[in-house]
């Protein structure tokens, strides 16, 4: 029996640890001072207003500690940054700095480079029909985890 869900699955985990391997000695050969698991961060500073690190931790699932292990590491480097925010003085958002947004575009560079050699090329590859079906998956699992998370 077929199983398209067990399929896909198995694929995009695939194509997720052959990306990731290849970004991290990507990185590394470039002494670019990030791993791929930061690199994500980055990403994700980059293209979400008002995040914080507990924010970040949930969306990324990675446990609080790595996070503030990562986010150290990163506003040491000066790549990121945490200010204040203006309406809850407790809550603390993160914001690339030049340097991270000079890396974040530098390490995107490399990222459609990868996606580049690695695409077929014996066929059309809509990768924008893909992406919006993954965006589509991604925010109904946020959403589901929300709401798991919130009641318990």
């Amino acid at each position: 029996m077929e199983d398209s869900i067990l399929d896909f699955t198995t694929n995009l985990a695939i194509l997720h640890r052959q990306f990731q391997r290849a970004m991290n000695q990507i990185l590394e050969a470039d002494e670019m001072p990030v791993n791929i698991t930061e690199f994500y961060l980055l990403v994700l500073v980059s293209e979400t207003s008002h995040l914080n690190q507990r924010k970040a931790a949930w969306t990324m699932a990675v446990d609080e500690g790595l996070m503030a292990r990562m986010v150290h590491h990163l506003v040491k480097l000066a790549l990121l940054q945490k200010e204040t925010d203006p309406h809850d003085r407790r809550n603390r958002r993160l914001k690339l700095t030049t340097d991270g947004k000079h890396l974040v575009s530098q390490a995107i560079e490399v990222l459609h480079d990868w996606w580049e050699q690695v695409t077929p090329t014996d066929t059309e590859f809509d990768y924008a029909g893909i992406t919006a079906q993954l965006q589509r998956l991604s925010s109904q699992v946020l959403t589901d985890q929300q709401t798991e998370h919130s009641h318990s």
